[in-house]
């Protein structure tokens, strides 16, 4: 299981109807989709033939399609290890005469070579593109009703967990709309003895109308070929739980910006700064052995002493053109001629998320060494604050000695500190080795040899002694040439007023808080690492909370609740 050190705890939030719907047909026998080609060298077997059936049935829509390319892949899609066919479906006539083709159809059904399993399924339906989220009620029922559709007796092995997933995805079509497609995403998890397996799982995702336009199932185990461990043998559950209890740990935090209040689609409506207790999020038992995992040593971090040394430098960009000195003044590269995209991202208003602008260059030039092969910029929209600069440099600029981490260290702080707050005193640096978190059991010769071309640099602020996770910082530089090719930057806004770090609960007093509301729950979990997994299953205890809270304020000694209709 990944574990998660004290310094890189993240601040969440505890947080198909049709006029003949999906979930209320009967039962039919499948219909072949029409005109399943073969791929040159490899046979689509009738067990592929019969699952891309199963799923016209229990989503009737593709019946009406025509197979438009099949593509035989061996390549670890999605870290699944295993062959794939990938075929694409469409309603566009092979002779399309004056019909547009953003008014066509499109599916994509992904599945298991070998198995002929359906591991992916999705759909863009122009009759159905909405920027609204289907009722929760109604994304459920309509996915209970495809897995019974599609499963029969066996969706009975499924239970959806509490959570509710949500997306979306766009296209333009060829008078310049722009369609969308809103979706709300269940999971489910698989139950072995009755027990859910976390981990492995299948999603179903609805749009508005109760459409099913999205099913996944990459991470699905045969539960009959695994010997499970016997569930009879497990210690107590209040045993478990009093061992959690006692391995609990705290840390104490800034939020910045948490959200205290959201309306009922899950929009935030309201946020403030808070000081935060979080308890230790990976922290379980194993089931038979009694053993508490996941409360190792903290990862090795660095404190930088930075006071008086920012300069408070904050880059402002509204314009392409201003993006384009910025980029020359900084390090003197000239991006005026390259091929140019902006794209204002007005999306993200409606999805309650920060409003961006992005600045993309592309230098596709043959001529001579290229200095980049991509620049890009990302602003605030609000109020044009540089968020986010990344260079790609190509192999032909490339040096043949790189420098070390300790050069590249030094060099990242130098370009840090010119936009750091005056007022800020200490940086923390979490430095953790690449293989970490590499599990015992994994063959190391099987993983991909990526080449890493960058060291990356992650900091976050202290104020007042505490860690500050929102005020964030990311500098890249290239191995090769030293160049700076990443600068992140997401400092504390200015007129934020922080709690008092003087006048709080003790991290005891937080830790009582947490025992008295933690609970735990029975799981099965099969540890998997880049397409590997673990010799065998574990039963373990995980933790469970009994009321919908995850922080204690640190100022009230209250749990941090969240305000939604």
């Amino acid at each position: 299981m990944k574990r998660i050190s004290q310094t890189v705890l993240t601040l969440t939030a505890a947080c198909v109807l049709t006029s003949s719907p999906a979930w209320a047909a009967q039962p039919e026998p499948p219909a072949p989709i029409k005109k399943v080609k073969q791929d040159q060298g490899h046979e689509f077997s009738q067990e592929l033939q019969k699952s891309l059936d199963r799923l016209a049935s229990a989503v009737p829509v593709l019946k009406d399609l025509r197979i438009e390319d099949k593509r035989y892949e061996e390549n670890d899609r999605y870290r699944y290890p295993f062959p794939i066919w990938e075929v694409t479906l469409t309603s566009e006539p092979e002779a399309r005469g004056s019909k547009e083709r953003g008014a066509d159809v499109s599916a994509r059904v992904e599945l298991d070579a070998q198995t002929g399993r359906v591991l992916y399924f999705d759909i863009r339906h122009p009759d159905w593109a909405s920027a609204e989220y289907p009722d929760e009620q109604i994304a459920r029922a309509a996915a209970d009703g495809f897995l019974q559709s599609f499963f029969g007796a066996e969706a009975k092995q499924w239970k959806a967990t509490e959570s509710l997933g949500r997306g979306k995805a766009g296209m333009g079509d060829e008078k310049g709309n722009k369609l969308e497609w809103a979706r709300s995403t269940v999971h489910y998890q698989m139950l072995i003895n009755e027990i859910p397996l976390i981990g492995d799982s299948l999603s179903v995702s609805v749009d508005a109308a109760g459409h099913i336009i999205r099913y996944e199932a990459f991470s699905v185990v045969d539960q009959a070929q695994v010997k499970w461990p016997d569930p009879q043998k497990v210690i107590a559950k209040g045993e478990a739980a009093k061992r959690l209890q006692d391995k609990l740990q705290t840390a104490l935090m800034y939020s910045l910006d948490y959200p205290i209040a959201k309306e009922q689609d899950g929009k935030p409506t309201e946020r403030k700064p808070l000081l935060v207790y979080v308890a230790n999020p990976d922290l379980w038992i194993d089931a038979l052995t009694g053993e508490a995992v996941g409360d190792e040593q903290a990862a090795p971090e660095e404190t930088i002493p930075v006071k008086g040394k920012g300069k408070g430098t904050n880059v402002k960009i509204s314009s392409r053109q201003e993006a384009e000195i910025w980029i020359k003044s900084q390090f003197g590269i000239d991006v005026s001629k390259a091929s140019f995209e902006y794209d204002d991202h007005k999306e993200n208003i409606s999805e309650g998320l920060q409003q961006i602008k992005s600045y993309h260059w592309s230098n596709e030039s043959t001529e001579g060494k290229r200095a980049y092969s991509m620049v890009s910029l990302i602003t605030d929209a609000k109020s044009d604050r540089l968020i986010d600069f990344n260079l790609n440099v190509p192999d032909e600029s490339a040096a043949t000695k790189s420098i070390d981490v300790a050069e590249a260290k030094k060099k990242a702080i130098e370009t840090l500190l010119p936009y750091l707050d005056p007022a800020l005193e200490e940086l923390k640096l979490v430095m953790e080795p690449a293989d970490k978190w590499i599990p015992e059991w994994v063959d190391k010769s099987k993983l991909k040899q990526e080449e890493q071309r960058e060291y990356s640099f992650w900091f976050h602020a202290k104020r007042n002694g505490v860690d500050v996770p929102d005020e964030s910082y990311q500098v890249g530089v290239d191995k090769r040439t030293g160049a700076i090719v990443e600068l992140y930057l997401h400092p504390l806004n200015g007129g934020v007023a922080l709690p008092d770090a003087t006048k709080i609960i003790s991290a005891a007093e937080a830790k009582e808080h947490f025992k008295k509301d933690l609970d735990v729950q029975l799981v099965y979990y099969w540890e998997q690492y880049d397409g590997q997994r673990a010799p065998a299953p574990q039963l373990i205890y995980q933790q469970k909370w009994k009321t919908d809270f995850y922080f204690i304020d640190a100022t009230t000694g209250k749990p941090v609740q969240v305000t939604q209709p």
